[in-house]
């Protein structure tokens, strides 16, 4: 079933057919506002976290942008969107789509600041709300809806005033660097502007050479990599910190060493083969063994 809310101009709200999410209480209600490969790994790892570690979370909504429909303001130009071709937008588009329902998640892909909107969020009633390569600016009637907050996670190196906006690669371009970082911020209505929370390893975006690679799909590719466990902290310290919002969030403790050793690898020939990320054994280990201290540590920073 779909429907169109009220003062929607672009998208569709669609319900699953049958949730097969758990209906008991859950500690966390957890919208995401997701899109591109970014997001579908973003959702790849709340699922595998409600899946392994049931009852903590519940995904209540997922909110996607619509790189196909003509009327749609996601500056689609300025974004990885652009790299792609209408008909690999729309696959990338439904696979996310499909993924959330799938889950028994009911999924918008439309305009959101609009009163039909706000009456749906307000529906799903989240505690906390978490962004990624979502296009649409959120505005202080969304971001309030979620008392423990709303987070975004961006490939640029904000807390050193680095890469804000829809553009990192051609940031990283113009300054002829070639590493980058994630970074975790809690989200105010002007742009990649909230205060950072948490910052990821170094992720090297050069080749075997030492040169920045010129290609921005690879850009795209390389920055997959660590998402499923940024995510996995970001929502492991959400539920563990209710019902405060997260003022600090530590990705280094438990970090898989793999995946730490993979961001620093050179881009290699084979880029083009990277698959979006599902989580695995080793992140959940790691998540698992995450000292204490630390996470009690960023609580106490709320």
């Amino acid at each position: 079933m779909c429907q169109v809310p009220e003062g929607a101009r672009w998208g569709v709200l669609l319900h699953p057919p049958n949730s097969q999410q758990p209906q008991e209480q859950a500690e966390l209600r957890l919208v995401l506002f997701v899109s591109f490969w970014i997001g579908q790994a973003t959702l790849h790892a709340a699922l595998a976290y409600l899946r392994r570690l049931p009852g903590r979370i519940r995904v209540v909504g997922v909110v996607t942008d619509d790189p196909i429909s003509p009327q749609a303001r996601i500056s689609l130009r300025k974004r990885a969107w652009s790299l792609m071709s209408e008909e690999e937008r729309l696959a990338v588009k439904l696979r996310l789509v499909r993924t959330a329902l799938e889950a028994g998640i009911p999924v918008y892909t439309g305009e959101v600041k609009t009163p039909g909107f706000r009456r749906v969020l307000a529906a799903w009633q989240p505690d906390a709300i978490i962004t990624c390569g979502f296009g649409q600016v959120l505005d202080r009637a969304i971001l309030d809806t979620a008392p423990q907050g709303a987070y975004n996670c961006h490939p640029t190196d904000l807390a050193n005033g680095h890469g804000a906006g829809p553009s990192p690669w051609a940031d990283m371009e113009a300054r002829g660097v070639t590493h980058t970082v994630w970074s975790v911020h809690r989200m105010t209505e002007e742009v990649d502007a909230g205060p950072v929370i948490g910052r990821s390893a170094p992720i090297n975006l050069a080749d075997a050479a030492g040169r920045l690679v010129r290609e921005p799909r690879a850009f795209v590719y390389k920055i997959l990599a660590p998402i499923c466990w940024m995510a996995l902290c970001l929502i492991d310290s959400l539920v563990r910190a209710r019902p405060g919002p997260l003022r600090r969030l530590d990705l280094d403790s438990g970090m898989p060493a793999a995946l730490r050793r993979q961001l620093l690898q050179p881009i290699g020939p084979d880029w083009q083969d990277t698959q979006v990320p599902v989580p695995g054994d080793a992140e959940f280990a790691g998540l698992l063994n995450r000292p204490a201290s630390r996470i009690m540590e960023d609580i106490a920073a709320g």
